[in-house]
């Protein structure tokens, strides 16, 4: 069996992180290849909401910075019903071709909240390739929290951002068509 691929994407707030995830899931849409996950959507300054891509489902992550519940993380209030219900729909998601989070963060890495269920479900490797986002200062983190030994980072700037996602996509389609070769032994 082929190992499966873990590609990091990093970059600096704001530069189109889930921007490139989104126009990978529409270029990956377009194909046979399974894709499911997880993308985080800015509806506001200071809301988010996610996107089951199996599902379609949307739905607020955040609740207002003044509520009195859910878990505070730098300027946003996550629901804790939001957050339980996107972990189940991490459970769906596997296995698969093609898996993409936007994103693992603080949450995750530092406090072990948040989707840190997708850690664990990547450590199954029923998935072909993963597209995971992470912050750039917790690359080291993730990498160690992670399942692989190796990964692919492809740190996002504003001079590289239009050609990404044609660039996921080849690592996608590349990942997923790529046949098993026996290793032949010498006489």
């Amino acid at each position: 069996m082929l190992e499966p691929r873990i590609v990091l994407l990093t970059g600096n707030r704001q530069i189109g992180k889930s921007t490139a995830c989104v126009s990978l899931v529409d270029k990956l849409r377009e194909t046979d290849l399974r894709v499911s996950g997880l993308i985080t959507l800015r509806t506001g300054p200071d809301d988010l909401a996610v996107q089951e891509l199996d599902t379609g489902d949307t739905y607020p992550l955040t609740l207002p910075l003044n509520s009195d519940t859910g878990f505070l993380v730098g300027h946003f209030r996550f629901s804790t019903d939001a957050l339980a219900r996107s972990n189940r729909a991490l459970d769906a998601c596997f296995p698969t071709q093609v898996f993409i989070l936007d994103e693992i963060g603080p949450m995750e890495l530092l406090y072990g909240q948040g989707w840190n269920r997708a850690i664990t479900l990547l450590r199954y490797r029923k998935y072909r390739i993963a597209f995971i986002v992470v912050r750039p200062e917790l690359l080291v983190p993730a990498m160690r929290q992670l399942p692989l030994t190796y990964y692919t980072v492809i740190h996002l700037t504003t001079e590289i951002r239009d050609s990404v996602p044609a660039s996921l996509f080849t690592i996608a389609t590349n990942a997923c068509l790529a046949e098993e070769h026996p290793v032949r032994e010498e006489p």
